[in-house]
């Protein structure tokens, strides 16, 4: 970006983290910043700088070489691994310029010797937003609905949380880390997949999605890995597995703790050797995959409790998302709701403009169980059914009328109620009773494993 461009940046969007133990220079860079529009926050120390880092606002750091608690060193090496992408600036007296040039050459973004001029700190500073902005602004994603969007811009929703994910996601671009994605069923944790491989350098080729709880638990190894001919009873051609079918692009392994604790151990050499053998096969497949992770299971307990690899788990989480519920982030609730509608109705070619004062009301007095994925479908239905020109209270009830939408106050009991209550019930206790296995408990309720998740989905039911 040339001067003038730059000179015209708005800076608003941005956060500085300002690292400096002299209090008086830190005071003067925060204030030069503010005057300048730029939002800054500022640590005198490594242990502060960290703490500070972990709310996901940082988009640029400023520090010093020379720390009380450490050294500049040791503040780039924790960012680089613990918040990859985002760029650092070292300030460092004339004695340490030759550990600040290696840390150049290591990937920090510039440095700075004391003492500058104010001027060209500044320059610095914006010369850095400036490349951000254009790295954001190059970045083009496909949205749910088909419209095309960029980071940072709100796409997730208008919360916090959800513009600080965003902003992670483009850091992320230039790195090839395993992501962990938690949260809730139905918060977007496959929409959050689909952007990091979409705007990662693996844009363009595959982009595979494994729902390992959907898979029957004798096939998981075949689907994942491959068989050849003959491997097994029914193998009668050699079959190509999803890591394969994956290579130089990403694999989603969506609710990645319904994995059998005898395939983690095989999970975790592929991971770790990045190279497999399809069952059957001895023949040696060299991969280049991005894998992201997704669960609604706190995998930490499963590994206290011995259902889930300590060392896969480590393997899996070395970038962790965690998507709030959609109850936590109200604000997204319209945002979204909006956005649906308007998707929908140009899909659909619906005379419907919007919801109107009453539906919204109505959507805020919702908890959504089924998160974001709930929200979706009633929108869904809501403009499908609407005779326009706005969706109303009544286009968001179910067929029946009735107002019993799950998570509405007051609602009514209705037939149909009681049987899905009585159903998620008895749901629950099969998980329960079989300590929420999937497999064992799709067998004793006598459904199979893909139908047992999707009603596990559609009632919003996690451990």
């Amino acid at each position: 970006m040339n001067e003038t461009a730059s000179e015209l940046q708005d800076y608003r969007e941005f956060c500085i983290l300002i690292v400096e133990d002299d209090e008086i220079m830190r005071l003067s860079l925060e204030d030069r910043l503010q005057i300048e529009g730029i939002p800054v926050i500022s640590a005198p120390d490594i242990g502060t700088a960290l703490r500070l880092m972990e709310t996901g606002e940082v988009d640029l750091v400023v520090t010093d070489i020379r720390l009380p608690d450490g050294n500049g060193a040791e503040l780039f090496e924790q960012i680089t691994k613990a918040h990859p992408g985002i760029p650092v600036i070292l300030m460092t007296a004339y004695g340490s310029v030759p550990q600040a040039v290696q840390l150049v050459k290591a990937g920090a973004v510039d440095y700075l010797t004391k003492p500058f001029e104010m001027s060209l700190f500044i320059k610095r500073v914006k010369r850095t937003l400036s490349r951000i902005a254009d790295a954001r602004l190059s970045a083009d994603f496909l949205g749910t609905t088909g419209q095309a969007f960029k980071p940072g811009t709100g796409v997730l929703g208008r919360s916090t949380a959800m513009r600080r994910i965003e902003r992670l996601v483009a850091r992320l671009s230039d790195v090839d880390s395993s992501v962990l994605l938690t949260g809730e069923s139905g918060v977007g944790k496959e929409v959050v997949a689909t952007l990091i491989h979409t705007n990662s350098k693996r844009t363009g080729h595959p982009f595979i999605k494994v729902n390992c709880a959907a898979l029957p638990s004798t096939l998981i190894e075949s689907e994942l890995f491959g068989h050849e001919k003959g491997a097994f009873t029914g193998a009668v051609q050699r079959r190509i597995g999803r890591f394969e079918q994956a290579n130089g692009g990403t694999i989603f392994l969506d609710e990645i703790a319904e994995i059998p604790p005898e395939l983690q151990v095989k999970l975790l050499r592929v991971l770790q050797e990045r190279e497999l053998e399809r069952v059957g096969g001895q023949e040696t497949i060299t991969l280049d995959v991005r894998v992201i992770a997704a669960t609604q299971v706190d995998l930490e307990s499963a590994v206290q409790d011995g259902r889930f690899r300590a060392d896969l788990f480590w393997r899996l989480n070395v970038i962790h998302i965690n998507i709030p519920p959609l109850r936590e982030r109200s604000e997204d609730v319209l945002y979204l709701g909006r956005s649906f509608a308007e998707g929908f109705a140009e899909e659909m070619g619906s005379d419907a403009i919007g919801l109107s004062a009453e539906a919204e009301a109505h959507l805020l007095d919702m908890s959504f169980p089924g998160n974001v994925r709930e929200l979706k479908n009633i929108i869904e239905r809501a403009v499908a059914l609407s005779p326009g020109p706005r969706i109303t209270v009544q286009d968001l009830l179910p067929l029946n009328g009735e107002d019993d939408i799950t998570g509405v106050s007051g609602a009514s009991p209705t037939l149909r109620k009681s049987m899905e209550e009585s159903e998620k019930s008895a749901i629950r206790k099969a998980l329960l009773r079989n300590d929420w296995v999937i497999g064992k408990a799709a067998d004793a309720l006598g459904i199979s494993r893909k139908s047992l998740w999707e009603k596990m989905k559609r009632y919003g039911i996690e451990k």
